[in-house]
């Protein structure tokens, strides 16, 4: 079967689906370890902070890829579907 994406597209979706994956894992920790809880320490507040810069530094990368590399999110779903990756975390589903 052939894919109707170049190598350089089909790296860069890899490179979206892998960060897409790290930030839900990320938010996935933060709710279990943090959601609800209204008196955290100094330290905690300090992990939530790298957490969230993470967060914010990775959905720059995402950002800049698509805008980089003119990705839609139709390509995005075709490459899941295609792969058999549907099953990954993902926030857009």
């Amino acid at each position: 079967m052939t894919m109707p994406w170049t190598d350089e597209e089909v790296r860069v979706m890899d490179m979206y689906l892998w960060l897409d994956y790290s930030i839900e894992c990320i938010w996935l920790h933060y709710m279990n370890a943090y959601q609800g809880k209204y008196d955290i320490e100094y330290e905690d507040e300090i992990v939530v902070l790298r957490m969230m810069e993470l967060v914010y530094d990775l959905e720059t990368k995402i950002i800049d890829l698509i805008d980089d590399y003119q990705l839609t999110f139709s390509m995005i779903d075709a490459y899941k579907e295609m792969n058999d990756v549907s099953s990954w975390p993902a926030r857009f589903r």
